[in-house]
């Protein structure tokens, strides 16, 4: 072969290379050979990075693809619950709140719960960027969703009912709102996927060492617990194929005695059954 198509040869074997830079990947590179074949070579970052899905993508099948009891395999017999949470996975959890900081106490509470032993999730709490410190003082994980409670608080106040007044919509009180809720709805999902704090930083939760590795960065939510108001909880729990528990965390109903036998206004024709549990 003469020089001059050796020289066409690697110009056309150059022209079929890729080489392409992600932020958790690192440097991925890729040839299509001369019979169709698509050659790809990850570096020990992107390898790392894919493991990771892949233990994920087990936990997940393991947590869901058998929800009975756990038993002893040699008896037959349930183990009991310390036993079967020895079992458990430890999960990505994203907690979504909208609200004020009474909204968002109660789930801290409930995520330094999990977050300890027996359970040992990580528990991250994605919420208004104003209660980054509070979250994150509490030893929890911290996202910021956007949206301003005060903001919010003023519209509820300005607009008690199921629509708004005219006075609102002279001001247009429903755009802007309009515009918290996509900026929410999308602080959401992204607090289920992204790594980070969701504002271009890293967070720092009070006593956890802080996660170097950029694979242990990476945060991709295994179940949802939310509260009604953050709209986004449904859409991403049926996006990523996970659990979603969905609640308020004030009481319903009175929590006097005196009314324990009244009807209850959750579940009409009973007892008050949320006394009872409470």
């Amino acid at each position: 072969m003469s020089n001059s198509q050796d020289e066409e040869g690697a110009i056309e074997h150059e022209l079929h290379k890729i080489q392409t830079h992600h932020k958790h990947l690192g440097t991925v590179n890729a040839a299509v050979q001369h019979d169709g074949r698509v050659n790809i070579k990850f570096n020990e970052k992107a390898l790392r990075f894919t493991k990771k899905l892949e233990q994920r993508s087990y936990l997940r099948r393991r947590l869901y693809a058998d929800l009975q009891p756990e038993q002893d395999k040699q008896t037959g017999t349930k183990l009991p619950a310390s036993e079967e949470l020895k079992t458990t996975p430890r999960l990505n959890v994203a907690i979504h709140i909208v609200g004020s900081r009474g909204d968002v106490q109660p789930f801290i509470a409930i995520g330094k719960v999990l977050a300890k032993a027996p359970y040992n999730h990580r528990i991250r709490v994605c919420t208004h960027p104003v209660f980054k410190d509070f979250v994150e003082e509490n030893g929890l994980e911290f996202f910021s969703i956007g949206g301003d409670p005060a903001v919010l608080m003023a519209y509820m106040v300005k607009n008690p009912g199921l629509m708004p007044g005219m006075e609102s919509l002279r001001a247009g009180d429903v755009g802007k709102r309009r515009a918290d809720i996509a900026e929410i709805l999308e602080g959401c999902w992204r607090g289920c996927v992204e790594a980070g704090d969701g504002m271009g930083g890293e967070s720092n939760p009070k006593g956890a060492p802080p996660i170097i590795d950029p694979v242990e960065r990476l945060f991709v939510a295994d179940a949802i617990i939310a509260n009604p108001p953050s709209y986004a909880h449904i859409h991403c729990a049926e996006k990523l194929g996970v659990p979603l528990h969905m609640m308020f965390t004030y009481v319903l109903c009175s929590l006097q005695s005196s009314f324990a036998d009244l009807p209850c206004s959750v579940c009409p024709g009973r007892p008050h059954k949320c006394f009872h549990i409470l």
